[in-house]
């Protein structure tokens, strides 16, 4: 199994509630030497309180990125790799709190400001 999809199954673990599957498609799964995987979102086009879950937030890429460094790692661990790994677990934290940030002001969920 390639990374790829260690991750999505990764974050699907992480998260059995979200649709992933819906929204994040692998292409080339296959473990062949030279045939490069493809990993496609789709993108949430608005706020989902105006037209519903019609995709992945950019968060959950972020989550879907930590957990392909995890896999990563797992297999060759090194220094760099869990630098990466808690570079963006401080980027899921502070976008965690824009989110908090939203809710109080009740503006999650709306485009505004």
């Amino acid at each position: 199994m390639r990374h790829v999809e260690k991750a999505l199954s990764k974050l699907k673990e992480q998260d059995p509630s979200k649709d992933f599957d819906s929204f994040i498609e692998i292409e080339n799964a296959e473990d062949v030497k030279g045939i490069a995987p493809v990993v496609k979102f789709t993108i949430q086009s608005d706020p989902i309180k105006e037209v519903g879950v019609n995709g992945v937030q950019a968060l959950d890429m972020l989550e879907y990125t930590k957990c392909l460094f995890q896999s990563l790692n797992e297999a060759f661990p090194c220094r760099e790799n869990a630098l990466t790994i808690t570079k963006i677990e401080e980027a899921i934290h502070w976008q965690e709190a824009r989110t908090k940030d939203r809710l109080r002001r009740s503006v999650e969920g709306l485009n505004r400001p």
